[in-house]
């Protein structure tokens, strides 16, 4: 079948015990928040979706929008890039640039260079999004997603969690607090979540016509909460961390008052185990990807994707909220790409 005969599949009208025996007891789930934040008959408990009702109405729309029951890949990619992929480890993109923040506060507090805030910096002030969700950081260092809405919010959650948060649980809350541009920035899962429920057609009116932008980070992995947890007893305690990194094989953690060095394969046991089915280390799906891997200290290495990437990109770089230029390392990227895409397909 051509590109441009493509068909997205029918929405699947299953329940949630269909998606547990497929996706949540198979260590399949990424915690993306997608089927808690859509249906009030699923919460979180331990970190876990379970239903809390007695009857299930089987819906279909926790089944068809998980990211891990099945993605159509080639035919989002139609819907939202006009065509499919040609390179198979980098997806679909129109450009590849390193990047970073012009404003000195946001590369202050940024993770590398600060593209992240900037960019939503840029749509904020320029009313293409009316609000960004973001990771944001709760008690001991635990991720959560939270709705900014100006310059301020952003700088606060600026910087890279590494352990998991249900960001598109923020989309929902986004949604139904009558926002109608949101953008999100999420670890590829969370992007192929959001693009299920933009580019699947269903019939309740969920609201996703409301997300304008979406901005992907590079992901090899996420981590569990007790990720932190362990990181405390070889700190002596997390009061102090303000930052936390990952290079050359090694976590690093920046206190106040030292560097500390941990190796990855020492806390490998924490990774999350859906992490193990994924195979997109880019953010393929994604307007924009934003990542470290490639760029020199102080930059990002960007891929523009999408024609609503590629003009709020260019528009953001020409109002001086970000300078680029050539020299990403695409070799190391595409090895790293070519790493994770070894796991099991999804």
């Amino acid at each position: 079948m051509s590109a441009n005969n493509l068909q997205l599949p029918t929405f699947m009208e299953f329940g949630f015990d269909k998606l547990n025996r497929d996706v949540i007891s198979t260590g399949r789930c990424t915690s993306c928040g997608l089927c808690v934040g859509f249906c009030p008959k699923i919460e979180f408990k331990d970190d876990t979706p379970v239903f809390v009702e007695d009857y299930d109405t089987v819906c279909g729309v926790c089944y068809t929008f998980c990211p891990r029951t099945f993605l159509p890949i080639p035919e989002i990619e139609k819907s939202v890039f006009g065509k499919v992929r040609e390179d198979e480890l980098l997806g679909v993109f129109r450009d590849c640039v390193l990047a970073k923040a012009t404003k000195s506060d946001i590369l202050k507090r940024a993770q590398d260079g600060g593209v992240v805030t900037s960019l939503f910096a840029y749509a904020l002030e320029e009313g293409i999004i009316d609000g960004a969700v973001v990771t944001g950081t709760g008690k001991r260092w635990k991720p959560e997603p939270v709705v900014v809405t100006d310059y301020k919010g952003l700088i606060k959650s600026a910087g890279t969690k590494y352990t998991k948060s249900a960001n598109i649980l923020g989309v929902k809350e986004a949604i139904d607090s009558g926002f109608t541009k949101i953008g999100i920035c999420g670890t590829p899962c969370h992007i192929q979540a959001v693009r299920k429920l933009q580019t699947l057609e269903e019939p309740y009116g969920l609201g996703k016509e409301n997300i304008k932008l979406t901005i992907g980070l590079f992901c090899m992995e996420s981590f569990g909460h007790d990720f932190i947890d362990y990181v405390g007893k070889q700190l002596g305690g997390i009061k102090g961390i303000r930052k936390f990194d990952i290079k050359k094989g090694n976590l690093l953690i920046y206190s106040k008052d030292e560097e500390k060095k941990i190796p990855l394969k020492e806390i490998s046991q924490y990774a999350m185990p859906g992490c193990a089915h994924c195979k997109d280390f880019t953010a393929e799906l994604a307007d924009i990807s934003v990542g470290s891997v490639g760029s020199p200290s102080g930059w990002s290495t960007v891929f523009v994707r999408s024609e609503t990437g590629e003009r709020i990109f260019k528009d953001g770089t020409d109002h001086g909220y970000i300078e680029s230029e050539k020299g990403a390392n695409l070799d190391l990227i595409k090895k790293l790409a070519e790493k994770k895409s070894s796991h099991e397909s999804v």
